[in-house]
């Protein structure tokens, strides 16, 4: 693994850093996936960068367990 240091505006660090947060990614895991899915061949585009960042959030869940942990129920979610 190479390790890639980059410096950029505090804007978009801080952007980074809460989308990564809202993925429940590690900024450095978030980061590879952006990068994975804009290197893919047509890769870039949203629905890519959407896919990839979705693939390695599963990843993780299933790393971790599968945790149910504030999961809403299917009551919850269609409101019965």
């Amino acid at each position: 693994m190479t390790v890639l240091t980059v410096s950029v505006d505090d804007g978009l660090a801080a952007a980074v850093q809460e989308e990564a947060r809202r993925h429940g990614l590690p900024v450095d895991d978030y980061v590879a996936a952006v990068l994975r899915a804009a290197q893919a061949p047509g890769g870039g585009d949203r629905d890519e960068r959407a896919l990839e960042l979705a693939r390695v959030s599963y990843a993780r869940w299933d790393a971790d367990g599968r945790p149910q942990d504030g999961a809403m129920s299917m009551a919850e979610v269609f409101g019965r």
